[in-house]
């Protein structure tokens, strides 16, 4: 008891518009040292990566995926209309309490988010790709968001959630803001551009250590939930991009942009989760309703690094193969008679 009265008080400062995770504390009396800390350090190392990311970026290459955003609307499809309803699914099959579900259905409801990008770059996907269906989310959060929520969540409650239109406001500005800057440094100075994107694939190792790390410490009491939290964290990120990716191939993309559908599927905006739930909610019954998002911060994480483990593993794999092939077909012998007869064959 003494324990969730403390976990409660931890989430004392949320009002009005300023409220986000960036208000919660553990004292009752303001944020702590180390959520200012992980505040600061986590923004600049995003602003970095996505900096980063721009880079990458050639210009007319973004322009030709907003001019046919077929690309994109096929992930939208993926992000908006598959996964919250796979993710309704999940929830009930699970058979998670209330407050769980709800989590871990606005958790399934919510936009891509930015480390998304940095993944597809891991992953030799297209990210010109990645950061318009990362915009292009965002911007149609505003409206689905609230429709997919209300749809949905009525398995568990009847009232309506508060839509934090400013702070996706504010996502998307730090999305697009430091790629902008990206990609106008790749079409003036190419070859600094390449030097800081190596820089911000740092930074992106580091943010995920960190991000992991500062969760940890603030939030430890999420990792006394239950196997069924555990199970549903760990497979929202895995379904979706299981489900990005069947999309993306059913309607014949090429495996590089279905890589790209995939990751932008399966990674959700930690963030603005969080956010909506300390808007929408009486504080008491905040610390049961955020256990599901921080978990599945952790997982995403965690399952975005496999995703990109087993993609060069299979890049690994398919490349020794296609060099035993090689190999193999250079040491055919030019005859197979056993007189010892040579045949050729003679090209018309």
């Amino acid at each position: 008891m003494e324990n969730e009265t403390n976990i409660v008080n931890s989430f004392t400062d949320i009002n009005g518009t300023n409220a986000s995770l960036s208000n919660v504390t553990f004292s009752g009396k303001g944020p702590s040292t180390l959520k200012l800390v992980s505040d600061v350090v986590i923004s600049t190392t995003l602003i970095m990566i996505m900096f980063g990311m721009g880079c990458t970026i050639e210009f007319w290459k973004l322009i030709q995926h907003f001019r046919r955003p077929i690309g994109a609307a096929i992930g939208m499809l993926a992000q908006f209309i598959v996964l919250p309803l796979v993710t309704f699914g999940c929830a009930h099959a699970l058979q998670l309490e209330p407050m769980a579900a709800i989590g871990m259905l606005v958790m399934g409801c919510c936009p891509s988010g930015s480390m998304s990008n940095m993944y597809s770059y891991w992953a030799d996907g297209d990210v010109p790709l990645s950061l318009t269906m990362t915009t292009l989310a965002t911007l149609l959060a505003l409206g689905m968001m609230p429709l997919n929520i209300w749809l949905y969540s009525r398995s568990w409650i009847n009232e309506g959630l508060s839509i934090p239109y400013k702070n996706i406001i504010v996502s998307l500005a730090m999305t697009l803001g430091p790629a902008t800057v990206g990609i106008f440094l790749r079409w003036k100075w190419e070859k600094i551009a390449l030097v800081i994107v190596k820089i911000a694939s740092i930074c992106g190792v580091i943010g995920i250590i960190l991000s992991i790390t500062f969760l940890s410490l603030l939030y430890p009491f999420m990792y006394k939930s239950s196997w069924k939290i555990y199970a549903g964290a760990c497979l929202l990120t895995s379904v979706g991009f299981a489900l990005g990716y069947i999309v993306a191939k059913l309607f014949r993309m090429n495996a590089t942009h279905a890589r790209t559908v995939a990751l932008e599927t399966g990674i959700q905006n930690v963030p603005l989760c969080l956010t909506l739930i300390t808007l929408s909610f009486p504080k008491q019954m905040i610390p049961k309703l955020v256990i599901f998002p921080l978990l599945y911060g952790i997982f995403s994480q965690i399952n975005s690094c496999l995703f990109v483990l087993l993609f060069y593993i299979g890049k690994s794999v398919k490349a020794y193969k296609n060099k035993r092939a090689g190999n193999d077909f250079t040491s055919v012998p030019t005859s197979d008679n056993p007189d010892g007869v040579e045949m050729s064959i003679v090209v018309i």
